[in-house]
């Protein structure tokens, strides 16, 4: 090595020696400090750094900071999110001692009650189902007028508000007389999927066979599990043929698939964001939130209900779906 790079290594040296030992003396004497006091400056100034008391360390998840009473320099950070989730988990702790799981359907819809057994195609089994429907419009004489609208993912059968439940429904803008889907001329039914939460059997549904909730025993179902259930119910109603069917998102799927199990008992599809297979990227996004969902603390393998729900997992879940159903030109 050459003088002028020793030269120059020696006094960046003694720079940074004489930087940590201002530092040091800027900062309070520790505790045992004096038995060091024969060290050389900069090697008492290391081992302060070192040897600073140790914190107790709470789980970021207990530490509640009070910022009104706070010595810090700044004031902690708010959460409004966080701080309602607090209280509607605190909320549904109470509710979860009192009483039993609360329903979360629309009410006021109709029920079809099937008692017939229906094969699942993933091998499982429903000995009986229940499906809530709503209807509008009037059916003809020949029952040739009915629209048979599917829902999307998370939609409850309310697609448009009845006198019965004023509420204005998911699709409300575009169903009644002279709109799109025109209530003087067809016969419009909307019902809960199985497998929904709001009035048709899933999995907080009772399983006749032990009397306990499904939870995740409730079997896996497809789209043609869904169709072939809600073709019994056009059964019972004496529906033969379909004027239309029409759905959108999910809904464009279920209604691809009523035409191609019962061709000859749907006389239109009405298909608007939907696809006849999902694309890898759509499965890749779902698995996630199912991913997201089952690491939320109450999630309990399904077996959640009387309990606190895992609503965390549900709206991380839900926010990242959010991201696949807009375009650029939705997005601010």
């Amino acid at each position: 090595m050459s003088v002028a790079r020793r030269v120059a290594s020696a006094s960046g040296r003694t720079g940074l020696s004489q930087q940590i030992l201002r530092f040091a003396q800027s900062r309070p004497a520790q505790p045992g400090a004096s038995r060091h006091a024969a060290a050389p400056p900069s090697w008492q100034a290391s081992r302060r750094l070192h040897t600073q008391p140790r914190r107790n360390v709470q789980p970021a998840f207990a530490v509640k900071p009070d910022p009104e009473t706070s010595d810090s320099t700044n004031p902690a950070l708010a959460f409004p999110c966080l701080d309602a989730l607090e209280n509607r988990s605190a909320t549904l702790q109470k509710r979860s001692l009192l009483g039993p799981e609360p329903s979360y359907t629309t009410g006021n819809h109709e029920n079809f009650l099937c008692k017939q057994p229906m094969l699942l195609d993933w091998g499982g089994i429903l000995p009986e189902f229940n499906i809530a429907y709503e209807t509008w419009g009037k059916l003809n004489a020949d029952k040739s007028n009915a629209v048979l609208l599917h829902t999307g993912l998370s939609a409850s059968s309310h697609a448009h508000s009845t006198e019965a439940n004023p509420k204005p429904g998911w699709w409300e803008k575009f169903i009644g007389p002279g709109k799109p889907v025109d209530t003087d001329k067809y016969f419009v039914i909307c019902t809960n999927v199985i497998g929904g939460c709001y009035g048709s059997t899933g999995p907080s549904s009772i399983d006749p066979a032990n009397g306990e909730r499904y939870a995740t025993r409730f079997p896996i179902l497809t789209m043609e599990d869904m169709e072939r259930a809600q073709f019994r119910l056009l059964d019972r109603l004496g529906i033969e043929k379909l004027y239309a069917s029409v759905g959108s998102s999910m809904g464009g799927m279920l209604s691809l698939a009523a035409g191609v199990l019962f061709p000859e008992r749907v006389g239109r599809i009405v298909s608007i964001s939907g696809c006849a297979r999902s694309h890898p990227y759509s499965i890749a996004m779902r698995h996630t939130q199912r991913q997201v969902l089952m690491m939320d603390p109450n999630w309990s393998r399904g077996f959640y209900y009387d309990r606190i729900p895992p609503h965390s997992g549900m709206k991380l879940a839900r926010e990242i779906a959010t991201v696949t159903y807009r375009t650029a030109c939705a997005l601010p």
